[in-house]
C-alpha cells in the first residue's frame, strides 16, 4: 500500500499540535493552581511545560480512534485555596484561555507569514495553502475546538464549573451526580451517527475562526 505525503501529513501534524496544545492546557491548569496556594501540582512534576509530563497515552490515542480524549487531569486540592470556588473557577479557565492565547497566536503567526511570502487575501480564503501555513491553520482550529470543547457546561469538563457562576443549586446537583453524568456524556461521544456535540463544538469553533480571520486581515491586508 502506497501511503503519500499529503495522506500522513494531516495525522502528523495534528499529532504534534495536540502533544503541545494539552500539554500547555494542563499546564495552565497545574500552574494556575500552584499560584493561587496549592502545593499539590509542583510536588506531582505538574508545573513544567514539558507536554510528556501531562500526557496520557491510551486518552492521547483515543483521540484518534473514537474521536475524544484528553490529557492527564491536573490534580489539585482546593483546601488550599482562600477562595475556594472562585480560585477553582480560575484554575479551571486556565486550560481553555490557554488554548485560546494559543489560537490567537498561531492566527497571528498563519497571516504574518503569508503577508511575507506575499499570498493574496483572496488565496487564503480560498485554502490556497503550503506546509507551513497548513500547520499553522490546524494549530489555530485545533485549539479553537478545544477551548470550545472544554468549555462545555458538563461534568468533567473545565466548562462544569462556570455552571456555579449562575446558580449554586445547579453546579452542586451537577457534582452529586458527576458519575452518572460524565458516563452519559462519554456514552454521546461514542454513539455512531451521534453528531450532536461535535457540530456544537464545530459551529462554534468556524464562528471563531471567521472573527479571528476578519481581524488578522484588516491588520494584514
Amino acid at each position: 500500500m502506497n501511503v503519500s505525503i499529503e495522506t500522513v501529513i494531516p495525522y502528523l501534524y495534528t499529532a504534534i499540535i495536540l502533544l503541545f496544545s494539552i500539554g500547555l492546557h494542563e499546564y495552565a491548569h497545574a500552574r494556575s493552581s500552584y499560584k493561587l496556594g496549592d502545593p499539590t501540582p509542583m510536588l506531582q512534576g505538574r508545573v513544567t511545560m514539558n507536554p510528556f509530563k501531562h500526557l496520557s497515552i491510551l486518552w492521547f490515542l483515543a483521540i484518534f480512534f473514537i474521536g475524544f480524549g484528553r490529557g492527564k487531569p491536573v490534580q489539585i486540592n482546593p483546601g488550599y485555596y482562600k477562595h475556594p470556588f472562585r480560585d477553582e473557577l480560575i484554575s479551571s479557565m486556565a486550560g481553555p484561555l490557554m488554548n485560546f492565547f494559543l489560537a490567537f497566536l498561531s492566527a497571528l503567526l498563519l497571516f504574518w507569514y503569508n503577508r511575507l511570502i506575499d499570498t493574496s487575501l483572496q488565496d487564503l480564503m480560498m485554502g490556497q495553502f503550503d506546509l507551513v501555513t497548513i500547520f499553522l491553520y490546524y494549530a489555530t482550529i485545533i485549539n479553537i475546538s478545544l477551548a470550545v470543547f472544554n468549555l462545555l457546561p458538563i461534568y468533567p469538563l473545565d466548562g462544569y464549573r462556570l455552571i456555579g457562576v449562575f446558580s449554586k443549586d445547579a453546579y452542586n446537583r451537577m457534582r452529586n451526580h458527576a458519575n452518572m453524568i460524565m458516563i452519559i456524556f462519554l456514552i454521546l461521544l461514542m454513539v455512531p451517527g451521534n453528531n450532536l456535540i461535535s457540530d456544537i463544538v464545530l459551529t462554534v469553533s468556524e464562528k471563531i475562526y471567521h472573527v479571528f480571520f476578519v481581524l488578522f486581515s484588516f491588520i494584514f491586508y
